[in-house]
């Protein structure tokens, strides 16, 4: 029996649990179960007997920093193919989870269970044991990797709430003048408990290989599927967290663009790898592939199979590298469609030079009919704000002489690094402060309006807004209601569990956010996407406010970056879905939030004064 232990510092443990939940996955065998349907002309991967070689490679984040030295192993027959040692990817579990764990075999059966005799950390901090059944099982006779508790195991015990894993907004618990003090609540619980998580890969051919009693795992169709709200790029020599979040940090963007091969070809080996390792991550991790219907869609019941219907499958499969890349971006920006995926780079065997031509080439040319809408509503809805002189900021409307409706109006919900954002933060330049933190925005515009005590109607303007911060979203929903009484309602379609999240958000003072005396108003418009929809959806199904405008645009689920087996990034959705309770029952919101009273766009910013009409048909409307 082996036991594996790392303990890291918080600073990495949001990284690092990510990486896990991307490594936890992979299981396949010498004795493969597997069903050959996918692809096409019933192509099999050969077997492995012996190890080819093995390279040194480290782990670095997103900032540049590294975090791990792992060694990748290329197998004999697997060509380029990346595998990793069971102890490796039990060092990425080990230092995500802060839990004590061991590694044992039981037959055919490789298991990372928890340890209680090996919880203290090198500080002397003992680690709760409430979970001494947890156990995460890498069944390579058949082909699959199970779990009862599978999202608790990759979850670190600073984030999780009431043994409910994988939180869908990071806990602050420190408070400052930008950011609030966030605590996920004690309240926390499953509507719908978690099921057993399996993974079949036999399903797709997919291979993990036991050599010299060593289980060796592919790396990339695990680290594609995974990862809920990040991903782990493979370079060639390297790994990768979330490569596409590197920000500034150009050197570390740069050294994963070294690993492109400038290839014209690809084997065929190569080819389905890769093909199969992209259908396994949208038949298992696209949250909407069973909702599309609401957006006027089709269901989608296999990727293989639907990626054949839509005339892509043999582009896909191509040897070819011109071919697949645009085949790739078509598939993403035409056939997904969801407007928040998002195609960032073609394969690492596109040159350099090819890189920018392939982003604007495919994100243009290839969008589909919902994206190209977006695009379309967006620019409407901002000419007809500008027209009106407005902008992001806080607005007065006058009935007489005195100011009887504020409106708060802000594009997205962000959070910029606080060092960025002036301080006191420039209240008089409300379009700026709304762009650079959304709590900073709010806490200054609800003191200017407690300022001018003939208000008692608020308006929040979403019209232009295009999402941004779940934690944000959260924290602006605190300003509506009692926080104890306030959550988040998240499925997992991982575990098929349904959580609602409960957050407890006060302020630097340790005074609740919550506003009284004012009838709340959300605009919403035919854009207000993401968390622009996701906000107006809790407002109205939990009472919050009442929505008025145009249905919103939708979105529904925690984004993720992603790369493919052959280095194509790209972004689209996850395993968790914002969903909201329509009396009781869970609802999705993709297609969007229906108003509690309609007004069309033209009407939003109109009047003598901005946002005047607005005022006289809520007024008039008895809302």
């Amino acid at each position: 029996m082996k036991k594996v232990f790392v303990k890291i510092s918080a600073a990495l443990l949001l990284p690092a649990l990510l990486l896990a939940f991307a490594l936890a996955f992979f299981s396949c065998e010498n004795f493969v179960n597997s069903n050959n349907s996918v692809g096409f002309g019933g192509y099999q991967f050969p077997q492995a007997t012996a190890v080819a070689g093995k390279v040194a490679s480290n782990l670095y984040l997103a900032n540049g920093k590294k975090y791990l030295q792992l060694e990748t192993v290329y197998l004999a027959g697997w060509e380029d193919v990346p595998f990793l040692s069971f102890e490796d990817v039990c060092l990425f579990i080990s230092g995500a989870n802060d839990r004590g764990w061991q590694c044992e075999k039981s037959g055919f059966v490789y298991k990372y269970k928890y340890n209680p005799e090996n919880c203290t950390d090198d500080q002397g901090h003992y680690w709760p044991s409430e979970w001494d059944g947890d156990e995460l099982c890498f069944d390579f006779l058949n082909q699959t990797v199970y779990s009862d508790d599978f999202c608790r195991i990759i979850t670190s015990i600073v984030s999780l709430n009431n043994g409910i894993g994988v939180m869908p907004v990071v806990s602050i618990e420190q408070a400052s003048e930008l950011s609030p003090k966030v605590v996920e609540s004690s309240f926390t619980t499953q509507v719908k408990t978690k099921e057993k998580t399996e993974i079949r890969l036999g399903d797709y051919g997919l291979k993990m290989f036991v050599i010299d009693n060593v289980l060796y795992v592919p790396f990339q169709p695990l680290a594609a599927i995974f990862l809920p709200i990040g991903s782990c790029s493979f370079s060639g020599t390297d790994y990768y967290f979330d490569v596409t979040s590197a920000g500034d940090d150009y050197a570390t963007l740069r050294a994963y663009e070294f690993g492109r091969k400038n290839s014209p070809a690809r084997s065929q080996l190569m080819a389905e790898y890769n093909y199969r390792t992209l259908c396994m991550t949208f038949d298992l991790n696209y949250s909407l592939k069973d909702r599309r219907t609401v957006v006027g869609k089709e269901n989608i019941a296999s990727f293989n199979d639907s990626i054949f219907a839509a005339g892509l499958g043999f582009d896909l499969l191509s040897a070819d590298t011109d071919t697949y890349d645009l085949a790739l971006g078509k598939f993403l920006m035409n056939y997904i469609d969801d407007s928040h995926t998002a195609y960032y780079a073609p394969s690492l065997y596109q040159p350099h030079s090819q890189v920018d031509y392939y982003y604007i080439h495919v994100m243009r040319d290839f969008a589909g009919p919902r994206e190209q809408r977006m695009r379309v509503v967006e620019d409407r809805i901002k000419e007809l704000r500008e027209s009106a002189g407005g902008a992001p900021g806080l607005y007065y409307v006058k009935e007489g002489d005195y100011e009887k409706m504020a409106v708060v109006a802000f594009d997205g919900f962000v959070e910029y690094d606080p060092s960025s954002v002036p301080n006191p933060p420039p209240a008089d330049k409300w379009d700026e402060l709304s762009e650079l933190n959304t709590y900073a925005f709010f806490k200054a515009a609800f003191v200017d309006i407690a300022n001018h005590s003939s208000v008692d109607k608020v308006v929040l303007d979403l019209s232009c807004n295009g999402g941004g911060s779940v934690k944000q979203c959260v924290v602006a929903l605190s300003f509506l209601k009692d926080c104890e009484q306030l959550y988040l309602p998240i499925r997992n379609i991982l575990d098929k569990s349904i959580t609602k999240y409960y957050f407890d958000i006060r302020d630097e003072n340790g005074n609740k956010l919550a506003k009284t005396g004012y009838d709340f108003y959300v605009l919403t418009s035919d854009f207000s996407f993401s968390c622009g929809n996701a906000f107006p959806a809790q407002c109205k199904y939990q009472g919050l406010a009442k929505v008025i405008g145009v249905q919103s645009g939708g979105g529904a689920s925690v984004v993720k970056n992603t790369q493919s087996a052959d280095g194509a990034l790209f972004r689209t959705s996850s395993a968790m879905e914002m969903v909201a309770f329509d009396n009781g029952s869970p609802i999705c919101v993709d297609a969007g939030v229906p108003v509690d009273l309609e007004i069309p766009r033209e009407k939003f910013y109109s009047g003598a004064t901005l946002y005047q009409d607005l005022y006289g048909i809520i007024k008039d409307s008895g809302l």
